[in-house]
């Protein structure tokens, strides 16, 4: 059973380059552009998803809804996708945070979350979190979409093959057009359906 992770579309913070977790952010234009490359994509490779997970916030269910509009089930919602919490570093802009703290705020950068930001989560603690649920998407014979986030969507790679180095996180990361098919059994990585940017 393959299962497909899609990041959401561009925000205007992604352009920003705003730290963003649990804020409430639309998809900007350019997102919505983002997720209809990819949802014509999806129909011509004639992909039939018998379920589309998403977080509950608003980026990740807008892209949801774009991405399987008329071809796919309603996205369920599910608390656990939520994407992982930057803490203080929520709502930061990242030149302010390199700014204020230097060669630490890059050494942070560069362990991929195994460390949490200042009253945030770590991977481990996302990868905990959504351990349950992708013991229920494992046991699936249908196809699943699920619509994440950078950090969340790295995790449930992480959690399913197990590899939580620097180097595979770094591998697990995508941007805001790009689909990740796993293959489950064993976990492995197989395709990326990626857009025009």
């Amino acid at each position: 059973m393959p299962l497909y992770f899609a990041r959401h579309g561009k925000t205007d913070w992604n352009i920003a380059r705003r730290w963003q977790s649990r804020t409430d952010i639309p998809i900007n234009d350019i997102g919505r552009g983002q997720a209809s490359q990819l949802a014509a994509l999806i129909r011509s490779q004639k992909i039939v998803f018998g379920q589309v997970l998403c977080s509950p916030l608003l980026r990740a269910r807008e892209t949801a809804e774009i991405l399987i509009a008329g071809i796919g089930p309603v996205p369920e919602i599910d608390e656990r996708l939520t994407e992982l919490d930057f803490g203080l570093f929520e709502g930061r802009l990242e030149d302010d945070l390199r700014a204020e703290l230097g060669s630490t705020y890059d050494e942070w950068k560069k362990r991929m979350y195994l460390d949490p930001p200042p009253g945030g989560e770590s991977i481990m603690e996302v990868a905990q979190r959504v351990k349950p649920l992708l013991a229920i998407l494992l046991q699936s014979s249908d196809h699943i979409l699920v619509v994440g986030h950078q950090a969340v969507n790295m995790a449930l790679k992480a959690a399913m093959s197990n590899c939580f180095t620097i180097e595979c996180l770094a591998s697990f990361q995508q941007a805001n057009d790009e689909i990740d098919l796993w293959h489950t059994s064993p976990p492995k990585f197989i395709s990326r359906i990626r857009g025009n940017g």
